[in-house]
């Protein structure tokens, strides 16, 4: 804007001097004008036309982490780019947080430019930054010209590792040792009882409870229990739509938190995840660390805090889903009810956030404070999120 006025204050005054004084001077200098205009424009209209643009950045990093991106921009024409700007807008989808970094570019013909800047997030979610209001200008400024941009690349920042205590989910009954065995069929596992029945024909005589027989004067059968490897599932709800930004972070700090401790402890579990490339919920184990923290990043890919909530509705409509003998839901919503649609025959413990903490029967509520009342602390392992290399997109 001040160089449009500079321009149009210099062209009225060489347009009055040529009326004023008469003189050819003014009228020279006023043509020179217009035609290093024209031609400043006319080469605006053609430079930057060829430039293409990428981000590097890492794939994850972790909350408070110091992480590097990298914007690159290649001029493949041989015209350089004398004046350009544009910005680099980054929204956290999982909070709701946004802002914007605002550049000044100019690139040379056939070389690429890389710009660079440091960034921190004290929140966990999926960051995604985008190249926008891309523009060129002529050589002095006066006339810009929108180019192409719309990459955009997502980052994800992982919340810090912690371990939860179990002991509050099994305060009313959620007894982890009992859902290592099915309550549904028998087996061959010795160490734990599934049922004593009478005698029928074929059974074998290692079977036989001779110390309940000799009581009931009937030869009773003692069947053993079948060991399940997926007894619990656990579900948290990624889309928040219309809650606060602390609400969907504390449902992904838990759900971590919940995560880490049944692997830590060996906890025979599965949890339902989206998968980032189809979009299909899919069940997956947690067995090692790795497993820990690619489901964790596959969650907070696909959280939003603009979505509604429909991981349950999703696991229930799948075809091949399994029943499993205990469920635990996270959800940051004090109204939802999508728990009740799970199978009542199980054991369900729905963890929600609520106005005053509380913890009865098969719900618990958390507050603000959730960290305290959930027994959530870090570990002491290093997380090692931001020493992975960055990824050219």
């Amino acid at each position: 804007m001040k160089n449009r006025v500079v321009w149009f204050l210099w062209l009225v005054c060489m347009a009055a001097g040529a009326v004023i004084t008469g003189e050819y001077l003014f009228v020279c200098v006023l043509a020179a004008t217009a035609v290093l205009l024209v031609v400043s424009c006319i080469y605006g209209v053609f430079s930057g036309r060829k430039v293409q643009t990428r981000f590097i950045l890492p794939e994850r990093s972790e909350q408070e982490s110091v992480f590097q991106v990298k914007m690159g921009l290649e001029n493949q024409s041989f015209y350089p780019v004398f004046r350009g700007n544009g910005s680099i807008h980054w929204e956290n989808l999982l909070t709701g947080e946004n802002g914007d970094k605002e550049l000044e570019l100019s690139l040379r013909g056939k070389k690429e430019e890389l710009v660079a800047f440091q960034g921190r997030s004290n929140r966990c979610g999926c960051i995604r930054f985008q190249f926008a209001d891309w523009k060129v200008r002529d050589l002095f400024g006066i006339v810009a010209f929108k180019r192409r941009a719309g990459i955009s690349r997502d980052m994800v920042v992982m919340p810090h590792k912690s371990r939860m205590d179990l002991a509050l989910l099994s305060r009313e009954g959620f007894d982890m040792e009992s859902f290592k065995f099915s309550k549904n069929r028998p087996g061959d596992d010795p160490g734990e009882t599934y049922d004593v029945r009478e005698y029928r024909p074929g059974d074998s005589i290692r079977q036989i409870h001779w110390k309940l027989s000799g009581k009931l004067d009937e030869v009773m059968i003692r069947e053993k229990s079948y060991p399940v490897d997926e007894a619990v599932l656990i579900l948290a709800e990624p889309g928040q739509e219309g809650e606060r930004s602390e609400a969907p972070e504390a449902v992904a700090e838990i759900y971590g938190a919940v995560l880490y401790s049944f692997m830590e402890q060996r906890i025979p579990c599965q949890t339902a995840v989206y998968d980032p490339a189809s979009g299909q919920l899919r069940l997956e184990k947690i067995e090692t660390l790795r497993d820990y923290e690619d489901i964790l990043y596959r969650f907070l890919c696909h959280s939003s805090i603009k979505e509604k909530p429909a991981v349950i509705r999703d696991y229930i409509k799948n075809p091949g889903q399994k029943s499993f003998a205990a469920y635990i839901y996270i959800t940051g919503n004090p109204d939802d009810r999508e728990n009740e649609l799970l199978p009542r025959e199980a054991q369900n413990v729905t963890v929600r956030r609520g106005k005053n903490a509380a913890h009865n029967g098969n719900e618990i509520t958390y507050t603000d404070d959730y960290r305290r009342e959930l027994g959530i602390r870090k570990t002491d392992r290093r997380a090692g999120y931001g020493t992975m290399d960055n990824r050219d997109q």
